[in-house]
């Protein structure tokens, strides 16, 4: 390959979207995973809090269930990528402290019901 080639490629490389490098992995496993958590979770607590103030249960139930596949979506994903010692050790840690998130994140939600 030649250095202009070189050039044209690491500059098509660097112009590409944030979603398609997220996608490919290029910020990281860690980044990657605790971004993908939060847009989860953040869009769980805007439309949970909604459905709360309007009484509406079964899709908040319905919410509740994505939200709880999304986690074990992710964890599997780390669990697929990472490469480093001590899986398992890591994989409880990781996984405890999103549950936790989880049930916070469940009970402002919940914050609504007067």
């Amino acid at each position: 390959m030649s250095e202009i080639e070189s050039i044209v490629n690491t500059e098509q490389i660097e112009q590409r979207s944030f979603l398609a490098r997220l996608l490919a992995g290029e910020y990281g496993l860690a980044l990657t995973y605790w971004a993908l958590y939060f847009v989860g979770a953040g869009a769980f607590f805007l439309f949970g809090s909604r459905a709360v103030d309007n009484e509406q249960w079964i899709p908040y139930l319905a919410m509740v269930a994505v939200m709880m596949s999304y986690t074990v979506i992710l964890i599997i994903g780390v669990r697929a990528a990472y490469k480093g010692p001590q899986l398992w050790k890591v994989m409880s840690r990781t996984s405890s402290v999103f549950m936790i998130i989880n049930i916070l994140v469940g009970i402002s939600t919940l914050g609504f019901v007067y």
